[in-house]
Order: structure tokens, then C-alpha cells, then sequence
């Protein structure tokens, strides 16, 4: 198998509950959580979890692993392979759940780092993810975001991927995954961050001034407004129709004949001689039919629309009181 057959895919989210609930989502479709890791700035941020042992000091070399001990862990951290801490100087610390990351806290407490964001993102770059990438994760960590990541086949991060972006996971990519020895790589990788960095300053990490500025991120909830109940019901009413019938009636004309006599020979004249004539007439007998009379069609529509959201935020600039020749870069 070549060293491309698999993949690793990581992004950010910056709130906890959209991390968790991408997590249990990806463990309820059946996703392997071996294959899942997250890496978060302090312990404490992932379901209220805090170290309560420490293992292995190596603050005087800048790095402090730490294990978490006690029971099966709730949430995001119960469903994950392997669990740790690390404390870097200039980050703090930082909680790594799930087997990709945990083997990061092993390599990094081991290396010895001295320099805080170069050991991170080299050790990131160690896992198949480029170095800017690396470095926009690494910031983002430090920011309080959470970095997720999973590895498999392509069909596998295909699946995890349409999960993830359910749940707005941003700074997304999908990287090839090396094969060779994690901890080596990642090593190596460290070094070449760290010897970078000392190449490119002149000063000593604690002398760098470091410029924050706020952002502001959105949250959107969704909440019941209203709630509308369709039915039917029966109302009654007289209605009239008309309808045209016959009838018929007898009418008796009667009128004086002078004609030529007859012989009364020929005249029988006698009682009871009588004609019967038969009378009809209609009447109207009214029956009921059933039609539709209208459809009603029953959907939703979503309407969109833009508010304005105001908050004032802070930035740091920065102050150069000059003395002498100042070369700005």
C-alpha cells in the first residue's frame, strides 16, 4: 500500500457543542472513533474534564504531559481512544483525546520542545498537513477552537466529511496520510519547525510582543415562534332549488249545436252514461350528492433575511516610541 492510499482530514470548530455533537454524530453512523482525534486548548473545555495526575515534567525543556484518571468519561472524551495533556509554554495547556493525538503529546513531551507553536504545527506537518494549514490550526487551538481530525480510506472521510460540514466545520481539508512511523516523522518534522524559527529571530521567545485583536463569531439558535392547527369542520344551511312540474287539469267546454234534426227513432236517451278521463301530474323529489368543493395545499416557506448585530471589539497596535535609527520590517 502506498503512502497516499489513505487520507486525514481536520478543520476547526469554535464552540464545544458543535465539536461534541460532530463527534457523536460520526460515532452514531458507525465511524471507527479510532480513527478520530481532538486537540483543544485546556482540559477543561471538553465537558467540564480536568487532570488529576500528572506524568512526566519537562517544564525546564518546555513541555508537560499530564493523564486524566477516574472513571468512563462522558461526551466527546468517553467516545475517543487515549486521552492526555499537554502544557507548552507561550500555548498552556492543551487536551489531546483520541489516538492520532495523543501520539502528538507522547512525541512532543519526548522531543523536548522549546519552542511552543513550531513543535505543535511540526508536529501537525508530522501528520500529513501543510505547514500554513498547520500553522492556522495551531493559532486557532491557541484561540480556543477545537481541531478535529480523521483518518481513512477515501470513502471513509467522504462519509465524515459530509457529517462535519452538517455542523459547520470550518478551515476543512483533506490531506494525505503518511504511512512511515508517526512519532519519527513528527519528530523530525519539530526540528525542522524549531530550527526554522531560530533562523528568522534574534530575539529570545519570551522577548517577542505578541498584538491581540477580538473577533466576533456568530451563533445562530433556532427557536419556536408560532405554531398553526388546520382542520375541518361541518357547518349546515338551507338551500333552495326550483324545479318546474306539470299537472294536468280537466277543462269542460260546452257550447250550443243547431243542427239538423234527427229522427228520435235513432236517439236512445237514458241516465249513467258517463266518460273517465285520467289526470296526471308531477312532483319533485330532491336527492343529495357529494363533490369537492376545494383543496387545500399545506407547506412551509423559508423566508431569509439579514440583521444587523453590533459589539464593540478590541485591537492592539502597536507603539514604536523612536530613538535613534529604527529599521521596520
Amino acid at each position: 500500500m502506498n503512502s497516499t492510499s489513505h487520507k486525514r482530514a481536520a478543520g476547526l470548530f469554535h464552540n464545544r457543542d458543535k465539536a461534541e455533537s460532530a463527534v457523536h454524530d460520526l460515532k452514531d453512523s458507525g465511524y471507527d472513533m479510532h480513527k478520530v482525534s481532538i486537540i483543544a486548548k485546556d482540559a477543561d473545555q471538553i465537558d467540564g474534564v480536568e487532570t488529576t495526575e500528572k506524568i512526566g515534567d519537562k517544564a525546564d525543556d518546555g513541555a508537560t504531559t499530564g493523564a486524566l484518571t477516574g472513571g468512563t468519561l462522558g461526551g466527546i472524551t468517553g467516545l475517543l481512544v487515549g486521552l492526555g495533556t499537554l502544557a507548552i509554554p507561550g500555548v498552556g495547556p492543551i487536551l489531546l483525546a483520541g489516538a492520532g493525538a495523543t501520539t502528538i503529546a507522547t512525541t512532543l513531551a519526548g522531543a523536548g520542545i522549546g519552542v511552543a507553536a513550531g513543535g505543535l504545527v511540526g508536529a501537525l506537518v508530522g501528520l500529513g498537513i501543510p505547514e500554513e494549514k498547520a500553522k492556522i490550526y495551531t493559532d486557532s487551538v491557541k484561540d480556543g477552537s477545537f481541531l478535529v481530525m480523521v483518518n481513512g480510506t477515501e470513502a471513509e472521510i467522504a462519509r465524515a466529511e459530509a457529517i462535519m460540514h452538517h455542523h459547520g466545520i470550518e478551515e476543512f481539508g483533506i490531506y494525505d496520510a503518511p504511512t512511515s512511523n508517526a512519532e519519527s516523522t513528527v519528530g523530525a518534522n519539530i526540528a525542522h519547525i524549531d530550527e526554522d524559527i531560530k533562523t528568522r529571530t534574534d530575539i529570545a521567545d519570551g522577548e517577542k510582543i505578541k498584538l491581540y485583536e477580538e473577533r466576533l463569531t456568530v451563533n445562530k439558535q433556532r427557536a419556536k415562534t408560532g405554531e398553526v392547527s388546520i382542520g375541518k369542520r361541518v357547518e349546515t344551511e338551507i338551500a333552495n332549488i326550483s324545479v318546474p312540474v306539470e299537472k294536468e287539469r280537466l277543462v269542460i267546454e260546452r257550447k250550443n249545436v243547431m243542427g239538423e234534426a234527427i229522427s228520435p227513432e235513432t236517439v236512445h236517451f237514458g241516465d249513467g252514461e258517463t266518460v273517465n278521463v285520467d289526470l296526471y301530474e308531477e312532483t319533485a323529489t330532491i336527492n343529495k350528492q357529494v363533490f369537492v368543493r376545494e383543496e387545500v395545499n399545506v407547506h412551509k416557506e423559508v423566508e431569509q433575511e439579514t440583521v444587523q448585530k453590533s459589539e464593540t471589539i478590541r485591537r492592539e497596535e502597536l507603539e514604536i516610541d523612536e530613538e535613534g535609527d529604527v529599521i521596520r520590517h
